[in-house]
């Protein structure tokens, strides 16, 4: 590992950026949260200018999901299993209710007087609501199943949510219940995935996302005739990267007069701020910047977007956004030893994939890697594999692949079938097929970088975090003999193990995508890299956080006692106090000089 790599490890592993974002009714504030001490904090700071953001909360446990009183004075959060009030200046601090199942995305409802959050107090993730001067909290959603997302309609007598249901793994709906009791109603389709519901000013439009004509793209409801129309469309998808659930800072956001809505759209990579007007649907790209944003709301001008941007070497920068275009920073952590004409951004390329599918990629090179170009000849190369696997790799900011790129390494990071981005179609390409044809997505990009004269075809090694884990253990199965090493970052190795082990939403996906384990045997089999390890060639690290509930270190486990039985080499790590990632500043450092360590030793022959 060269002397600059260590170093700029050392700074991306300290390096702390806001989440949690919340912008205040008047969009004069924004709060968000912070790692401090190695526990998440809530600040605020103003939107007319740059300043240094005011700490609100200082406890030696986690504080996360602030929302704005809506005059606000007032904050509520999460912090450990409670839900506070406070000041906006973090006085007066007032524990409103506790339950050691935990209380999650309190929001704050229009008229001031209530309290809308999710509580696993009655075994399922349920809404409730508590009035703000504390009391006993009134349970809205009773049955069976969990929800997600939340939004207050202006009247505050209905509230917007999302579900998904055992009977029903295909749908993800949005919900209207009212806040006085009564029965939930659907106003989205069956068979799609639905979700991010924001009501208009005047309370009688709902918009949200939805895939039904097989793109994410935003729809209106009226909630008077109870009519859907689609606002946009075309083969690209809007909204944020969609997970389990939906990236509610994806949009759609109404503007304050409601005449026109905001919302991101994917690009090549990139997640694009847009402006569509609700009465003609005409639509326009207001920011220019590659990367990533996420929208935080609109400024009461109408003229102004509140929005945060990361990208592959900065952590989310918090902005304001002119329709026209122009950016104002209030805040800018640069990455110290690595300027911007020293970073190296992915650019996009394609791939057919042996069935014919095109397989979209990012691709990092570093400084000598490009054809023609200097005399060191090709490099060492990685391919680098997203988690979900209903996600994406764009240009995010993860530090990893530009540590490897950094480093020397080539990175192509492919989005195989399953990756969203592409239409419902791609991202359904992978079920009944997990560890095999999106596996055989990841050999053939690989193939693809053996033909690429910048690369060193005796040198490519493959990393993933999660699925991305998991497909590492699965592509060194299916194509031994194609790769120098291997790292599964806390990766799944026996399905029907995971299925039985993993927490309920890592089986509700095994469900919707490869059906029950007794069901579909052969299938479930063939995507278990666990009975397959007698074929691997390639030595392998293996990393998992000792708390993880996902993907249970049972995974990682079973795997290297299927590794000793057949003498297979590999390395092994257990971080404790660590869940599903490595979020302390320490193991973050730690875990990257493994895998630089163990890339260089396995595919260029340091010591």
């Amino acid at each position: 590992m060269r002397e600059r790599t260590s170093a700029l490890i050392d700074m991306f592993a300290s390096s702390s950026s806001p989440q949690d974002f919340a912008l205040s009714p008047d969009g004069q504030s924004i709060a968000f949260t912070l790692w401090v001490n190695g526990y998440s904090q809530v600040f605020t700071m103003p939107t007319a200018h740059a300043a240094w953001p005011q700490r609100i909360t200082g406890r030696l446990e986690n504080c996360t999901s602030p929302h704005w009183s809506p005059d606000g004075r007032q904050l509520v959060f999460v912090s450990g299993t409670a839900l506070w009030t406070a000041n906006a200046d973090g006085s007066n601090a007032h524990l409103l209710t506790d339950h050691p199942s935990g209380n999650s995305e309190p929001r704050w409802s229009p008229d001031g007087s209530q309290i809308a959050f999710y509580s696993r107090r009655r075994g399922w993730e349920h809404l409730w609501m508590i009035s703000v001067n504390g009391g006993k909290p009134v349970q809205l959603l009773r049955g069976e199943y969990d929800g997600d997302d939340l939004s207050w309609s202006p009247e505050a007598n209905r509230l917007a949510f999302c579900s998904v249901r055992e009977d029903d793994l295909m749908t993800r709906g949005v919900y209207l219940i009212p806040t006085s009791g009564g029965e939930e109603k659907l106003i989205s389709p069956r068979g799609c995935w639905s979700g991010a519901p924001h009501f208009s000013p005047d309370g009688r439009t709902l918009a949200y996302l939805s895939d039904r004509d097989g793109w994410f793209h935003v729809y209106v409801y009226d909630c008077v005739t109870e009519r859907t129309r689609q606002l946009t469309c075309g083969e690209f998808e809007d909204g944020g990267p969609y997970f389990y659930s939906m990236d509610t800072h994806g949009g759609p956001f109404f503007s304050p007069d409601g005449s026109r809505l905001a919302f991101l759209r994917h690009r090549d990579g990139n997640f694009d701020v847009w402006i569509a007007n609700v009465e003609d649907e005409s639509a326009q790209r207001v920011s220019e910047a590659h990367g990533h944003h996420r929208l935080l709301g609109w400024l009461p001008d109408g003229e102004h977007l509140a929005v945060s941007h990361d990208n592959s070497v900065r952590p989310a920068q918090l902005q304001i956004v002119s329709l026209d275009g122009r950016v104002q920073a209030l805040t800018d952590e640069g990455t110290g030893l690595l300027k911007d004409s020293d970073a190296i951004f992915p650019e996009w390329v394609t791939y057919p994939a042996r069935d014919g599918l095109t397989i979209h990629a990012g691709l990092f090179r570093p400084r000598h890697a490009n054809a023609g170009s200097s005399g060191q000849g090709p490099a060492p190369a990685v391919v680098f594999l997203h988690g979900g696997p209903n996600f994406q790799f764009a240009d995010f900011y993860y530090p990893l692949p530009q540590l490897l790129a950094q480093d020397g390494f080539v990175v192509l990071a492919p989005n195989f079938r399953g990756s969203t981005g592409y239409g419902t179609a791609f991202r359904h390409a992978n079920f009944g097929e997990w560890g095999h044809a999106d596996a055989l997505d990841v050999v053939d990009g690989a193939l693809w970088l053996r033909n690429q004269p910048f690369v060193d075809a005796e040198r490519i090694a493959v990393i993933g975090p999660s699925y991305g884990g998991y497909l590492t253990l699965a592509v060194v199965t299916l194509a031994p003999e194609l790769f120098c090493a291997g790292v599964d970052l806390y990766g799944d190795s026996e399905i029907k193990e995971s299925y039985r082990h993993g927490d309920r939403y890592g089986r509700m996906d095994l469900l919707r995508q490869m059906g029950r384990p007794e069901e579909n045997r052969e299938a479930y089999r063939r995507g278990s890299p666990f009975y397959f390890a007698e074929r691997i060639q390639a030595p392998l690290l293996i990393l998992h956080g000792r708390d993880d509930r996902l993907v249970v270190p049972l995974m990682s486990e079973k795997m290297i006692e299927a590794l000793r039985i057949e003498n297979k080499y590999y390395e092994s790590h257990f971080y404790k106090g660590e869940e599903h990632g490595f979020s302390k500043p320490e193991n973050k450092k730690d875990a990257w000089e493994r895998v630089l360590k163990f890339l260089n030793q396995h595919c260029r022959g340091e010591d």
